[in-house]
């Protein structure tokens, strides 16, 4: 990792700068990484889940709203399959298809049917058929195995794409299957 480190989302146990690569920690079985401006999430071949980085609203999903200037672990959780993250809330999937949110929800961006911030995974409804996950600044869009598109969250603009401008505190169908 490299550049700004104001909050610790390089994961080198620092808040300095760095301006060329340095490698975070020593395990070499990283499979996937995502950023956002100031906390990080990767998975690790063995299914884990892990984060540091800013943790304003739980955004990090351990549970508190300390940051971390290393690598924790989300969870007890071995099953993690992707993950992405942004400015204030990030997702996940399992590998039995679940989908979970976590962080900021002041417009229902996290699906759960609530505006409440969560500090810890939450799982999005009931279904095990969820294959795909986007999200923008306070919305989210997600893809089912049967082609359907979900959204839900921030709506002001009409981002969501079902014909209105109201937010959405869990998914809603969009349109037909894609």
């Amino acid at each position: 990792a490299w550049g700004g480190n104001a909050f610790g989302q390089l994961g080198d146990g620092t808040i300095e700068e760095k301006h060329s690569p340095k490698q975070v920690g020593t395990d070499n079985n990283w499979v996937l990484i995502t950023a956002a401006f100031d906390q990080t999430f990767a998975l690790k071949a063995d299914g884990t889940l892990w984060a540091w980085g800013y943790n304003k609203d739980g955004r990090l999903g351990d549970g508190t709203t300390e940051g971390k200037n290393s690598p924790v672990r989300i969870g007890i959780d071995n099953n993690w399959v992707s993950v992405t993250t942004g400015f204030v809330h990030t997702l996940a999937l399992k590998s039995d298809g679940t989908l979970w949110a976590w962080g900021r929800n002041q417009s229902g961006q996290l699906g759960d049917g609530t505006t409440v911030d969560k500090r810890t995974p939450v799982q999005i409804g009931t279904d095990s058929d969820w294959v795909s996950v986007a999200k923008g600044t306070a919305h989210t869009i997600a893809l089912k195995k049967n082609g359907t598109l979900w959204a839900w969250g921030a709506n002001t603009s009409g981002q969501l794409g079902d014909g209105t401008t109201v937010n959405k505190s869990t998914p809603v169908q969009i349109g037909d299957k894609w």
